[in-house]
């Protein structure tokens, strides 16, 4: 791993607190690193957040068989709609999941705006 990801902060989805697909957290990013990458624990992009500096921005977690945000983010990229320098809003909220009614499972929409 090098320096440069050492040094820069991972976001962190847990701060996103939105229960409602109707109103979920709306995260802009514009992408500066649009190739996934791995570390230890997550495949991840790097990405200037809503004007608060560069993130790594993890789409999945090693931990997790919830691949969504990966596998949403990484067709985009296969079809060359999010390369570096593109806009994109990720729109995330807490819902049920669909195999345990009682477990919360974080959800996922992700567009390119440019």
């Amino acid at each position: 791993m090098s320096n440069e990801s050492s040094l820069t902060p991972f976001f962190h989805w847990g701060q996103c607190k939105s229960n409602d697909e109707k109103n979920p957290d709306v995260i802009h990013c514009i992408v500066t690193d649009a190739e996934p990458f791995a570390t230890t624990y997550s495949t991840n992009i790097k990405a200037e957040v809503d004007d608060k500096g560069l993130y790594i921005i993890p789409l999945h977690n090693f931990e997790s068989a919830n691949k969504a945000l990966l596998n949403e983010f990484s067709k985009l990229w296969r079809e060359q709609k999010i390369k570096d320098g593109s806009i994109i809003e990720i729109r995330t909220w807490l819902g049920v999941s669909t195999r345990n009614a009682d477990k919360k499972l974080r959800r996922w929409k992700i567009s390119s705006i440019s």
